[in-house]
């Protein structure tokens, strides 16, 4: 699984348990530590892609990050990341939500801050759109559905990000 994406700065209460989870849940490295940061990356040409802070005067329920957004290349890879996660003690609920134009999914990690992991899907869709898909769906299946919640909200149209015919990703 190769996360696509540029880089956050967050505040953490507990750095090397939050290295931890991003090194070993999502396959993070990390490239570099000074003064209390770390600096994560999965790619070799970025420097980090997140850097960890620890503040420990961050409150117990305070996140700072709304979410943060991660690009997949497959709706294989997001099923089995949603599995993975699910069987975490350190993860929250996993949540599938397609966007019409991907699908997600949502968890926390450890401190609470949000991460989406998500695919591309052939279409377009008029935002905002969020319905729960179940990731135990057939691809042909998932299809189906999405083209049918998207055409009760409006046209089908393509992806621009994604190029493809209907009906191939």
């Amino acid at each position: 699984m190769s996360l696509t994406w540029s880089h956050a700065f967050v505040n953490v209460k507990h750095l090397e348990a939050m290295v931890d989870f991003y090194t070993s849940a999502l396959g993070f490295h990390v490239n570099d530590r000074a003064d209390g940061v770390a600096f994560l990356s999965q790619l070799d040409d970025e420097h980090h892609q997140i850097a960890l802070k620890e503040d420990a005067n961050q409150g117990a329920e305070t996140s700072r990050v709304g979410h943060f957004a991660f690009r997949i290349d497959s709706l294989e890879e997001v099923k089995e990341l949603y599995n993975a996660l699910s069987a975490r003690n350190d993860v929250g609920k996993v949540v599938p939500i397609t966007h019409g134009n991907t699908w997600s999914i949502y968890f926390h990690d450890p401190e609470r801050n949000g991460i989406e992991v998500f695919c591309d899907t052939p279409w377009d869709a008029t935002q905002p759109f969020a319905e729960s898909w179940d990731p135990n769906l057939s691809r042909e299946e998932l299809e189906s559905y999405t083209t049918s919640l998207i055409k009760e909200r409006g046209d089908l149209k393509p992806n621009p990000r994604t190029h493809v015919e209907f009906g191939r990703v």
